[in-house]
């Protein structure tokens, strides 16, 4: 069985699917109970947290940051990649940057998945030309990225949610235009259920460009609430070789809690 990390917030978010959000404490303390190996940060702002409170607090408790979640910067800012505001586009840059210096320090990958936005335009020209000003921002915070030897994830989400990148093959093709190493994919199955065919089929596809993956039932909520079959998906997984942990970005339902022991209770009954 694959290591298991956690999404946690140290503050409140529009973004629902994180557990213990807003008392980070609380949730390293219990994850670490709960038997995981390490924790995903979905943050605002690394330039203003304590960094150095976080890294003695993770590793006193061994947990592992695999990745910190940049989307807060969108939902909770409205700053976006693809905004059609270029100082919104700069902002949501500036933020992603002091993300891979704090990534830098914690070993750990940066996601760059809600911080996207969506793409408003009125007219075909105008999308293409924001496609252009998008993909500008996602090489310059790349070109940070190398510079400071931090891994990006580039992660697909459903068409509820945006317009850009919905399916792993979208951003399949987009990884392999840009060509670098620094540049991974993060397919997560709760928007799989939504936008792929086959979870396992589109898995197998892009195996070689997989750099984290994410958990979530079919109604984002702990596996095993819902009707995702995670035992398919796991096996593929172990037949690509996959070699990290798998994250779980969940609703925290019933109660946080409850949420954590269900999704690590549930997930270790499968056996590599």
């Amino acid at each position: 069985m694959f290591d298991l990390s956690v999404s946690l917030s140290p503050i409140k978010s529009p973004f629902s699917p994180l557990l213990f959000s807003g008392d980070l404490e609380e949730g390293l303390m219990n994850v670490s109970r709960l038997g995981y190996s390490g924790v995903d940060l979905s943050l605002l702002d690394s330039a203003v947290l304590d960094q150095d409170w976080i890294i003695g607090k993770t590793g006193s408790l061994n947990l592992k940051v695999y990745t910190i979640a940049t989307g807060q910067t969108y939902y909770n800012d409205g700053y976006s990649l693809y905004s059609a505001e270029a100082d919104k586009r700069e902002k949501a840059v500036a933020r992603i940057n002091s993300h891979i210096d704090f990534a830098s320090r914690l070993g750990a990958m940066v996601i760059i998945g809600g911080v996207r936005g969506k793409i408003t335009a009125g007219s075909e020209h105008e999308r293409l030309s924001l496609e252009q000003e998008g993909r500008q921002a996602i090489c310059q915070c790349l070109k940070h990225a190398e510079d400071k030897d931090v891994t990006l994830l580039l992660e697909p989400i459903n068409r509820y949610e945006t317009n850009i990148f919905n399916t792993l093959e979208e951003g399949l093709s987009f990884i392999e235009e840009v060509g670098s190493d620094n540049l991974k994919l993060l397919p997560d199955v709760f928007h799989m259920n939504i936008e792929e065919r086959s979870i396992e089929e589109s898995i197998l596809r892009c195996r070689s460009h997989i750099g984290f993956v994410h958990f979530a039932d079919s109604n984002r909520q702990a596996p095993g609430f819902g009707h995702i079959d995670f035992g398919k998906i796991l096996s593929t997984l172990e037949k690509i070789k996959y070699n990290n942990a798998v994250g779980l970005e969940i609703l925290p339902k019933p109660d946080d809690f409850s949420a954590a022991k269900q999704a690590i209770s549930y997930l270790k009954k499968f056996k590599g």
